[in-house]
């Protein structure tokens, strides 16, 4: 019996009502202040056989481009105003993050090896030159950031290391953010203050940085507010709590965080000359896959259950806007692919044999 395969990431327009959710190789579009769907399923595509799913997903600075990249180790362009594909370049190795610069002529991949690479914002042409990594850790990057003003790249990877680069000469290495205790998972500039990086992992912090001079500024554990929350331990990867994915509303100045196959967002807010203070914990129906604020300051999440999209907003009316998107047509499978190989990003246990191969194999090119 097939299942509907969920939507594995979200991302919002940082300009209009829109939410992208992606669904297997495609992509869907909801008006988050109508709850109308402005791009479905396409009706022409197979919706039964999941060969390819997003891992990233990005707008640029006004929204009007969408970068996606995937399984199939392909960074796509799409064009916000009709959602058409503008070009296609191949990415090297599978990308884990990606990034427009500030006036979205290059494109920034992070890919699973470790390496950075810039890449024009343009269609590959045959027998186009290599590019060479402008960023290389000698472990996996888990997340990667452009500044807004283009002067620095800030990674961050499975070794716990967050490394500030300039940019685009990222062998000049201004600063490193040292402290977390497990995998840095997520990483983003605070909205307010881009002066400020905001990161967090396995270890169960929050922790703010002045990422220029390395300086952390503040440490919240939430593992004491997760800790009743916490899904069930497969293994030792599993046993403690991984945050997964964090959202800011720019207008309250609130930060949500949500953990891997835990249905439980944890809410902080911001208190100036403190920092963030943990204010509550909201439950979704099942485990959060990713969230994002809209701009009205609802929190959007996409779900591992029947439901597949789930909202917590001050509207009396959250059933009409999720109406249409729970009930729409969406990718489905016999078999669904693992969800959670974040945890895997941990180094408790041994990766699966062939993951484990290729990193090795990476470090000792980078460090032959």
């Amino acid at each position: 019996m097939s299942t509907r395969l969920p939507f594995t990431k979200i991302v919002h327009n940082p300009t209009k009502p829109e939410l992208v959710l992606a669904n297997g190789h495609h992509f869907l579009v909801l008006n988050t202040s109508t709850g109308e769907l402005t791009k479905s399923y396409p009706q022409d595509a197979k919706n039964d056989n999941v060969s390819d799913y997003y891992r990233s997903i990005q707008f640029n600075k006004d929204g009007s481009l969408l970068a996606t990249s995937g399984e199939n180790k392909q960074v796509c362009v799409w064009d916000t105003k009709d959602w058409s594909l503008k070009f296609s370049r191949p990415a090297y190795k599978r990308v884990n993050a990606i990034a427009f610069n500030k006036d979205s002529t290059q494109l920034l991949a992070a890919d699973k090896f470790g390496d950075v690479y810039c890449h024009p914002a343009k269609e590959a042409v045959d027998d186009e030159e290599k590019l060479q990594p402008i960023v290389g850790h000698v472990s996996m990057v888990t997340d990667m950031l452009l500044t807004s003003d283009d002067k620095y790249v800030v990674t961050s990877d499975r070794d716990e290391h967050i490394r500030v680069s300039r940019f685009p000469n990222g062998y000049n290495i201004e600063s490193f953010c040292l402290g977390h205790t497990d995998v840095v998972t997520c990483i983003d500039f605070l909205p307010w203050d881009e002066n400020i990086l905001v990161s967090s992992g396995g270890d169960g912090t929050v922790r703010l940085w002045d990422f220029v001079k390395g300086t952390n500024k503040q440490t919240v554990d939430l593992k004491s507010e997760i800790e009743a929350y916490k899904p069930p331990a497969a293994d030792a990867n599993s046993e403690d709590a991984i945050v997964s994915a964090l959202a800011f509303d720019n207008n309250t100045k609130t930060l949500a965080v949500s953990f891997a196959k835990s249905p439980a967002v944890l809410i902080l807010n911001w208190k100036e000359d403190v920092g963030f203070v943990y204010t509550e914990t909201k439950l979704a129906p099942s485990p959060i896959l990713d969230i994002a604020y809209d701009l009205e300051g609802k929190l959007w999440m996409s779900l591992d259950g029947d439901k597949l999209i789930h909202v917590f907003s001050d509207s009396a009316d959250n059933e009409g806007l999720l109406k249409q998107i729970n009930n729409a047509e969406v990718c489905k499978a016999d078999k669904i692919f693992d969800l959670y190989t974040i945890f895997g990003l941990r180094k408790f246990l041994d990766l699966p044999e062939n993951l484990a191969n290729e990193e090795a194999s990476n470090k000792k090119r980078k460090t032959d």
